[in-house]
């Protein structure tokens, strides 16, 4: 694992790959996209799957208010958190109701919002392509570490240590 100071011999791929287990790890990410007047709006979504090229696939109603914001300007942010890492990715996004991606990424657990099942017609995955990413990897604790290293901080003075051990900004553009 890379620290500040051994960044420097840290392959690109490598912060690929680490940025792509962080996002994989995620069961719920935020999706930011543009509402109205470009104010940015974000919103828990699920992952229904995230591929090798880190692709993210969301599952979401096609008559929401997220794919009128998203047709009219594709370009999204996703916020993702695991543990004590963080990403946050740049890309675009498109809307898809193509029955076998549906079919593919179907769980059980979305027919409460979808009454049809895996045919109910108002079923959209939104396709996330990622351009750039960029992550911060553990260090900066929590629970007792994080209150010893604010008291330490608060009574010596000093700046609150609060680097993470590995941070990178990845390109992703396919």
């Amino acid at each position: 694992m890379a620290t500040a100071t051994q960044q420097d011999h840290v392959s690109p791929q490598d912060h690929r790959d680490r940025l792509h287990e962080l996002v994989k790890a995620a069961t719920t990410v935020m999706l930011l996209s543009h509402g109205e007047g470009s104010a940015i709006v974000g919103r828990p979504m699920a992952v229904a799957r995230v591929d090798d090229d880190t692709t993210l696939y969301l599952v979401t109603a096609v008559d929401s208010k997220k794919v009128d914001e998203i047709t009219r300007d594709p370009r999204v942010s996703v916020a993702v958190q695991t543990g004590h890492s963080f990403v946050m990715l740049d890309g675009e996004c498109r809307v898809s109701q193509d029955r076998q991606l549906i079919d593919t990424l179907w769980q059980d657990g979305w027919k409460p919002w979808f009454a049809g099942g895996k045919t109910d017609p108002t079923i959209a995955i939104l396709v996330v392509t990622p351009n750039q990413g960029s992550y911060w990897d553990g260090g900066l604790g929590n629970g007792l570490s994080y209150l010893y290293r604010m008291v330490k901080a608060r009574v010596t003075g000093e700046a609150m240590e609060n680097k993470p051990k590995d941070q990178a900004k990845v390109d992703l553009k396919h």
